[in-house]
């Protein structure tokens, strides 16, 4: 009764910790979850706010370049028109000294034009000048090359090999007018530059005017005003677009302190940002970097700044623009305070719910256990009732159970002795065998000595001879006998001993019956193959084998019958291979052969206990396995079908 009351008191109080435990997890679970939740949605906000922050300062450079590249275009679109205005200022001058000295020779009208050209100068460096050249490439005016004038220069060529007065006249016969560029030397300077010219043919004089720009001063100029295109951008505090060369020197900035100076002149700090622009800058479609820079207008660090910076195509000019992500601490803080109180009101929340689940399920618990108490109660008394049946029918059971043991056994006791008797008559049948050619040897001995006696041939020295063999051949039936004897001594013990040795005992006690029935053997063991088992009942086993593959090569009268044993070593484990060229075993039996008291006449398995008795020897005995397969194997160059036995025991 005291058992029955400390079990009813369990069956109360488990219930209830096992909600309480079970609570308080689900508690903390849901409170881990939200804590998650929590870190997921801050990092998550940071990732957008870095991802907007990225893709506005890179459209910002994107539109700047676009800004830029749009602005170039026009600015070569007038720089065109520059020239080309120039020329044409110089032609209408032209114009008006012929229409005033036509009547006057053409040399002389061409002296009036050089005196009112030959000095002037444009452009805000005053490098522009202008050319005049008939149409026999002979330089009428060359103020830059005064030396050309005279001269007929159509094999002049630029630095690259360019014919480019051949061409000028080409353009004045074909199109009258046109632009065209080639490279010369600077003047004062030793530097290559290309040239963009603009030429117009003077029909009337036979003879076209022309000028030329440096491409170089073009670009300078491009450049000073793309320069100022990015000083007038600007966005908020801290924001601006910087410019520097592949130098590394800063050619725009908001602090005009840095535009001008060469990488040389910049501190460490300085040279190592400027070092990952320019790394960073090689790919063509921009990059972003990360650092920590120093305010302009400051003395102290700010927050981590974020810059993406690209090349200008065409141009010596790397772009760049950041953002620091101080606005991005100040979004996380106030999302951190904003989602902690939501996880405050919710963790409070879950509680509160908990709480009220847990004690609305212990009270019924409370209530189900009494239920339960009184339940149990109530089986107690029938189990006490069900267990003197019980134990009634566990002592029947037990006494029939003891019955069918001694039944099985009988039965395995009648099938061994039915396997023994089995092979006594296949060791009959051997010893028969082994015993025929001893006594026919014996008969013929004795019989020629009687015969060479009845005619006074024989002598001492020829009896004692046939004595001898006499003797010799009865030595051998006896040891045959021996051989047969021990074969049937049952095994009491394990031992160790050679694979080779009881290959040799079971071929010699069969070898008679293998050479009357002209079955080839071939074995293939090594010497030091050695088991630990029952001797005797392994031996009982392969001879079994053997005994099924000699009938079945005998049923199919074949012209050639071969077995071949084979042993190895494979993963410590010993493998005894017997292989017949019988044709196999038919599909829809091979799984039946080791069943008691199956038989065939297709392949003449024995009586129906022998692989029965094989198996059990091999697999209750002596612990290994035993299979059968059907194979294909060469001998002789001519393939078999047959059947594989393999016999695996643990080497140990």
């Amino acid at each position: 009764m005291k058992k029955l009351n400390y079990i009813t008191y369990w069956i109360i109080i488990l219930p209830i910790v096992a909600v309480i435990l079970t609570s308080s997890i689900l508690t903390y679970e849901f409170i881990s979850y939200e804590n998650k939740k929590l870190v997921e949605e801050i990092e998550d906000t940071k990732k957008k706010h870095i991802k907007e922050i990225k893709n506005r300062i890179k459209n910002r450079i994107n539109r700047t370049i676009t800004l830029i590249q749009t602005q170039v275009e026009l600015n070569k679109i007038e720089e065109k028109k520059d020239i080309k205005n120039i020329v044409n200022i110089a032609y209408e001058t032209m114009s008006q000294i012929y229409k005033q000295y036509q009547d006057k020779p053409k040399e002389f009208i061409l002296e009036k034009i050089k005196k009112n050209l030959r000095e002037q100068r444009f452009y805000a460096n005053l490098s522009g000048y202008y050319f005049l050249i008939d149409l026999k490439d002979k330089v009428i005016m060359q103020p830059q090359t005064p030396s050309h004038e005279g001269k007929i220069l159509t094999k002049l060529q630029d630095v690259e090999g360019k014919y480019f007065i051949q061409e000028f006249r080409n353009i004045a016969l074909t199109k009258e007018s046109g632009f065209i560029t080639w490279h010369w030397h600077k003047p004062q300077t030793n530097k290559v530059g290309e040239k963009l010219g603009y030429i117009k043919l003077f029909k009337p004089l036979g003879v076209y005017i022309g000028t030329a720009r440096y491409k170089e001063d073009i670009n300078k100029k491009i450049k000073k005003q793309i320069l100022s295109i990015i000083d007038s951008i600007r966005f908020k505090k801290d924001e601006y677009i910087f410019a520097i060369n592949s130098k590394g020197t800063t050619l725009s900035h908001i602090n005009k302190t840095f535009v001008g100076k060469k990488y040389e002149e910049l501190s460490q700090i300085e040279k190592k940002v400027v070092d990952i622009v320019l790394k960073k800058a090689i790919n063509k479609n921009g990059s972003f970097l990360n650092y920590t820079p120093t305010s302009h207008n400051i003395s102290k660090n700010l927050s981590e700044k974020i810059s993406f910076v690209k090349k200008v195509p065409n141009f010596d000019l790397i772009l760049g623009t950041g953002q620091y992500t101080l606005t991005i601490q100040e979004e996380l803080e106030r999302k951190k305070s904003e989602l902690k109180k939501e996880v405050r009101v919710t963790k409070n929340k879950i509680i509160i719910i908990s709480t009220i689940i847990s004690l609305f399920l212990i009270l019924i618990l409370i209530f189900i256990s009494r239920k339960i108490d009184t339940q149990f109660n109530i089986y107690e008394k029938e189990l006490l009732k069900n267990n003197l049946k019980l134990k009634k029918l566990n002592e029947s059971l037990e006494s029939k159970v003891k019955k069918q043991v001694l039944e099985i056994r009988r039965a395995d006791d009648i099938l061994n002795q039915q396997s023994k008797l089995a092979s006594m008559g296949e060791m009959i049948g051997n010893i028969a065998h082994q015993w025929r050619q001893p006594l026919s040897t014996i008969c013929t001995i004795a019989s020629g000595t009687k015969f060479e006696d009845e005619l006074n041939t024989l002598n001492k020295e020829k009896l004692y001879k046939n004595l001898d063999s006499i003797v010799s051949n009865t030595k051998h039936l006896s040891q045959t006998i021996e051989d047969f004897r021990s074969f049937f001594k049952k095994d009491k013990v394990k031992k160790s001993f050679f694979v080779k040795d009881i290959i040799k005992k079971v071929i010699n006690l069969m070898s008679a019956s293998f050479k009357n029935k002209e079955i080839i053997i071939e074995v293939d063991i090594k010497e030091n193959i050695k088991i630990y088992a029952l001797e005797n009942e392994l031996t009982q086993a392969i001879l079994n084998i053997l005994n099924n593959s000699k009938d079945a090569l005998v049923e199919k009268n074949l012209d050639i019958k071969i077995i071949k044993i084979k042993s190895y070593i494979k993963n410590e484990k010993v493998y005894i291979e017997i292989l017949d060229n019988g044709g196999g075993i038919k599909k829809d039996i091979i799984d039946k052969i080791f069943e008691p008291y199956f038989t065939t006449k297709f392949q003449a398995q024995g009586t129906g206990i022998g692989l029965y008795m094989t198996r059990t020897i091999i697999v209750n005995h002596i612990q290994g396995q035993i299979d059968v397969k059907n194979i294909n194997f060469k001998y002789k160059d001519k393939t078999y079908k047959g059947t594989l036995m393999r016999i695996i025991i643990d080497n140990k």
